[in-house]
């Protein structure tokens, strides 16, 4: 649909997949297992031996005094599945915004407009995820969503109205046939998972609710 996705299969596979996102998800993820384990001394400033243990100690006044942990458990039930898949959905909704807001507005790929959206959404996904986190692990049974939730998720809608109403008449090229088919055969089999969990779950469930019954009945 966009001159930007007119690539040869090893420039999408080994640059894009296996170099910029594989190699950034194994990274992020040793970065974050890293600080997770890490042991802080929190020793004051006179009472270090060396010049460089001055040095890093005022430079660690500045760091985070625990670092929080966020569990996302994505197979522990049907629902949360859902919950953390939607929010795959967004992330690649924005990142896809990138490519055809360039497009549609005529905006330069060396435009500081690029840089400057960037940044933005990094400011507002930072809390954002944190508080769908904190939303999908609190236990109370009334919650709420947080406030810059629902500002990432109007403006990732915002972002692809945007899209639609710009970009009308300009796609020189339909969406390749064999990529609806992909994306259609991978929701449909998505769809027959989830009907399959939530049927296994509701089998077990009865399956436990008569062995319960059985068992009182025994008892009394």
């Amino acid at each position: 649909m966009l001159p930007n996705f007119n690539e040869c299969w090893w420039d999408s596979i080994i640059l894009d997949v296996l170099i910029c996102n594989w190699f950034g998800i194994w990274s992020g993820m040793k970065t974050v297992r890293y600080f997770d384990g890490k042991t802080y001394e929190w020793v004051g400033l006179s009472r270090q031996p060396t010049i460089m243990g001055k040095v890093r100690r005022s430079l660690s006044q500045f760091t985070p005094a625990n670092w929080d942990k966020d569990e996302w458990n994505p197979l522990s039930g049907p629902l949360r599945f859902v919950q953390v898949l939607g929010l795959v959905v967004i992330v690649l909704t924005v990142e896809l915004n990138a490519f055809f807001l360039k497009f549609c507005l005529w905006v330069p790929p060396r435009n500081p407009l690029n840089s400057y959206r960037l940044i933005l959404w990094w400011l507002i996904a930072n809390p954002a995820i944190r508080e769908y986190n904190s939303f999908l692990q609190d236990r109370k049974p009334m919650k709420k969503i947080g406030a810059f939730c629902w500002l990432s998720l109007a403006n990732c809608i915002v972002e692809v109205l945007i899209c639609v109403k710009f970009g009308q008449g300009l796609y020189p090229k339909p969406m390749p046939k064999w990529i609806v088919i992909f994306w259609s055969s991978t929701a449909a089999l998505l769809g027959i998972f989830l009907a399959g969990w939530i049927a296994k779950l509701y089998v077990d469930r009865n399956r436990l609710v008569s062995a319960t019954e059985v068992y009182v009945k025994k008892v009394s």
